[in-house]
């Protein structure tokens, strides 16, 4: 009898009981009985047996997706590079990476934010300020806001200069405080800048004493670099502005600058690195898992054989897999070492291994992805029949996740094959 595991599971129950195959389903301890033993104490395919074949079926559905990326797309994925990562870093946000072109990006000055830069006083001496309550107002924004810093006797310069940098950055607004402390000269300063870049007034602010003389004191009502915008050229052109250090520079490439250069940046494709170590990282954690799922499994031979198996496998390129940064802890399980990582892929060695093996019939990838394949597609070839009881009548079940099950026997007791 076929049946089509696309029905609902209301008619597929009907389909079966309309065909005197109907099973009992004990939703207390989700265990299994034929109609002839459907008691307590009979179960024909226990919950650890249906858990432990759900994660199997999961980790190894993982491992091949993952291992399929290795050998080709992970390693083809294409974003834009930046020659100098100091100057400019760039991100490509398109879908359309093979239409990336080469440019030139010359950063003539970053944009920058209004600074006031205090006074520089000497942090362990007394506060010669207002004692008492201070209030100051700073606006920015068309906005002001009064700010309130007490200052007592005793109080040194530094206990003070922190104070108003706690009060200013706890009020919310888009000016951001710094206590610059000079241990040799013994000094130490308050630096207040706007969040905001660019030559905008509305992104400036000014500060000022409302009561007391913290302000003056301080030296912070006094500006000494104005807000500032972006100066760039593409490939020569004309002269550019941003009031951000983030621009677009077309072709769905978006760059941020750092700090200027005498020295024009190339963009350029290059590889996605990032999606060839996310793929790796997918693979080194389904495979722990499923190695983790039948190694955990102790009371079954078949379980154990599978992880065996695995570690066979895996055992005969231990060395050509450390040399591109993937190690074995004392368990069997795979660990990343991300610095060797990076020097072969730097060189070229991290994306010969999966390209290269994935085209041989005995290379890593593919012996790794015939196992997983084979443990996806039949899970129950992987536990021992002494788990499922004996007298199995029907073929066909509900899984504790919900799912069809489907069973072949060649005798009571023994699997052929496990399908969801």
């Amino acid at each position: 009898m076929n049946i089509n595991t696309n029905l609902s599971i209301n008619s597929l129950y009907t389909a079966l009981y309309q065909n005197q195959m109907s099973i009992h389903f004990n939703r207390l301890n989700k265990n299994y009985y034929p109609p002839n033993r459907a008691q307590q104490g009979s179960p024909q395919l226990s919950s650890d047996a249906l858990e432990y074949m759900g994660d199997i079926r999961s980790a190894s559905s993982a491992l091949t997706s993952s291992i399929k990326e290795l050998s080709g797309p992970a390693f083809s994925a294409r974003t834009a590079t930046s020659s100098n990562t100091d100057v400019m870093t760039v991100k490509y946000s398109g879908n359309r990476p093979n239409s990336i072109t080469s440019m030139k990006v010359k950063v003539d000055q970053t944009a920058a934010g209004q600074q006031n830069e205090g006074s520089r006083l000497t942090a362990n001496a007394a506060y010669e300020g207002t004692k008492g309550t201070n209030t100051i107002a700073i606006e920015t924004g068309g906005k002001t806001t009064q700010i309130s810093v007490n200052a007592s006797e005793g109080d040194t310069n530094r206990t003070v200069q922190q104070r108003m940098v706690d009060a200013i950055n706890n009020a919310g607004i888009n000016v951001k405080a710094t206590l610059v402390n000079d241990t040799e000269a013994n000094t130490s300063t308050i630096r207040l800048e706007s969040t905001v870049t660019g030559s905008d007034e509305k992104n400036s602010f000014t500060v000022r004493d409302v009561t007391g003389d913290m302000a003056s004191q301080t030296g912070v009502n006094e500006v000494t670099r104005e807000g500032r915008d972006a100066i760039y050229s593409i490939n020569g052109g004309e002269t550019r502005t941003s009031q951000s250090n983030t621009v677009n520079l077309g072709n769905d490439i978006t760059a941020t600058f750092k700090q200027a250069s005498s020295e024009a940046v190339v963009v350029a494709p290059g590889q996605d690195t990032s999606a060839s170590r996310n793929a790796i990282e997918d693979m080194v954690k389904s495979y722990n898992n499923l190695f983790s799922a039948a190694a955990q499994n102790t009371d079954d031979p078949k379980a154990q054989s599978l992880a065996s198996r695995l570690l066979s496998t895996v055992s005969l390129y231990s060395g050509a897999l450390s040399d591109i940064g993937i190690g074995f802890d004392s368990s069997g399980r795979m660990r990343i070492d991300s610095e060797r990582m990076n020097k072969a892929q730097e060189s070229g060695r991290l994306e010969r291994f999966f390209t290269e093996n994935s085209g041989r019939n005995f290379g890593f990838t593919n012996q790794l992805s015939r196992l997983a394949d084979n443990v996806s597609r039949n899970p129950g070839n992987y536990v021992s029949s002494s788990m499922f009881g004996s007298n199995l009548s029907q073929n066909f079940a509900y899984s504790s996740f919900g799912d069809l099950i489907q069973y072949n026997y060649l005798s009571a007791g023994s699997i052929l094959d496990y399908m969801f």
